[in-house]
């Protein structure tokens, strides 16, 4: 006799089987849909990186076309990318806690903290949140890489951005043979000193193609890099950017000394440059050449500060009133407009600090100060920790950390916003290799404690 309970049996389970169909076809779609965001977001990041490097002479014409449309325009990207990083925060809160968050967190506190009391609120929450796109493509890396093959692709997305500024660069010189000495090239960028900066983090990026273990290029790839840094050396050169000048110079001493000896002939090319364009010289010896005054009313027009004495007696006037408010600052984007008041070589419309650390030490003080530091030692730290995975590559990332400290200390870089989301976005892509690296190794008990 036939049990009963066959039929139920057979009914229960092709319910059973039906639902665990459908739970898969649920998951799947959903995890297809949140493939496809997660693909849409990492799109919109490199899109941003390939066309900011060129995208200021497009604004320039905004503005002269409709007024301050071109600030709309540069907001909308701000907006645009600060977005996508909470959309990734949002979507995986728990993803990397100390770098995106524990990190940048006691800075930008201080930062917006500060806005409050600012002389003037807009400007100050404007800066504030320039200083939080910077953070946004710090942290985007940490969403978006998933093996070392991402680190190849990223580099040269990085630098593939440099190629339209290099093809303007020919338009730029040309336009500016009529008067070649006093010429300064800026290519696509609102000032030299910004074009400077950026290329010298793209010949960072460079050699780091050429030296890194973990870099996956084809020869030709190799052989474009050996033609593609003496170019942006010669660049570089014409920007008249001293402080880029020096920074680029010990990096590429490092890199002879510590990973190719043949980098050192390179040094035998710069005083072909100097020869070349004597006004290069000029530039230099503006440095060197001292200028001694008792009393700033002794300065006229045969008798000038050079830029450096200047810039020190700048510095020198402010500290006292940095002084007065020591531990939280004036406000962020305080610095100018009270230039007047205590350095009588500028005029009332108030000058920038040309120097980073003394600036955010006048507008936040020094736990802002203190928390950015702590920013840049930690990252040199985490880099440091990881040389044993790629010796070579990484010890030109730290050259690279080294340029931004060493030209943080003669400009105003917090302002510098597009060069600022390249070189944050190359820190924030080797801390998030590192520590992806890290945690596969490490055992299963372990991982939790990486940071």
């Amino acid at each position: 006799m036939k049990s009963a309970s066959g039929p139920v049996d057979a009914i229960q389970s092709g319910l059973l089987r039906r639902d665990t169909e459908r739970a898969w076809q649920t998951t799947s779609v959903r995890a297809a849909n949140s493939e496809a965001i997660w693909r849409l977001l990492r799109a919109v990041v490199f899109g941003v990186l390939l066309v900011r490097a060129s995208s200021d002479p497009v604004f320039n014409l905004l503005a002269g076309d409709a007024g301050a449309s071109s600030m709309g325009v540069g907001a909308l990207f701000n907006v645009l990318v600060i977005a996508v990083a909470f959309l990734f925060l949002a979507r995986e809160p728990l993803r990397a806690p100390f770098p995106v968050v524990a990190l940048w967190g006691p800075f930008l506190l201080i930062a917006f903290g500060s806005t409050l009391y600012a002389p003037d609120f807009t400007a100050a929450a404007r800066l504030a949140f320039v200083l939080l796109s910077y953070w946004a493509f710090f942290a985007i890396p940490f969403f978006i890489l998933r093996s070392s093959r991402d680190v190849t692709l990223f580099v040269l997305v990085m630098i593939g951005s440099s190629i339209p500024p290099t093809l303007y660069a020919f338009v730029d010189i040309a336009r500016g043979l009529s008067d070649f000495s006093e010429f300064r090239l800026q290519s696509t960028f609102s000032h030299p000193n910004i074009y400077a900066f950026y290329l010298v983090l793209v010949l960072g990026l460079a050699l780091y193609v050429r030296a890194s273990r973990i870099i996956r290029v084809t020869p030709r790839i190799h052989m474009l890099m050996a033609l593609y840094i003496p170019l942006l050396t010669a660049f570089l050169m014409l920007t008249k950017t001293r402080s880029a000048w020096a920074a680029c110079g010990l990096m590429f001493l490092v890199y002879a000394l510590k990973i190719d000896r043949r980098f050192l002939a390179g040094f035998l090319l710069v005083p072909v440059l100097f020869i070349a364009n004597p006004s290069l010289m000029d530039r230099l010896t503006d440095v060197i050449a001292a200028t001694e005054v008792d009393n700033f009313r002794q300065l006229n027009d045969s008798n000038r500060l050079n830029s450096y004495v200047w810039r020190q007696a700048l510095w020198e006037s402010a500290i006292p009133q940095a002084m007065e408010r020591p531990l939280l600052g004036h406000g962020l984007e305080s610095f100018k407009p009270s230039t007047p008041s205590f350095f009588p070589l500028i005029g009332p419309q108030g000058i920038d600090g040309h120097n980073f650390y003394l600036q955010m030490s006048f507008e936040i003080g020094l736990l802002g100060l203190l928390a950015f530091a702590w920013l840049l030692g930690w990252v040199g730290y985490r880099m440091v920790r990881g040389l044993p995975r790629d010796p070579p590559g990484l010890l030109v990332m730290l050259c690279i950390l080294m340029t931004y400290v060493l030209e943080s200390y003669s400009d105003n870089m917090h302002f510098y916003l597009s060069f600022n989301w390249y070189f944050w976005f190359v820190m924030g892509t080797i801390y998030a290799w590192i520590r992806r690296e890290d945690i596969l190794s490490a055992p299963n008990r372990n991982r939790r404690k990486i940071v």
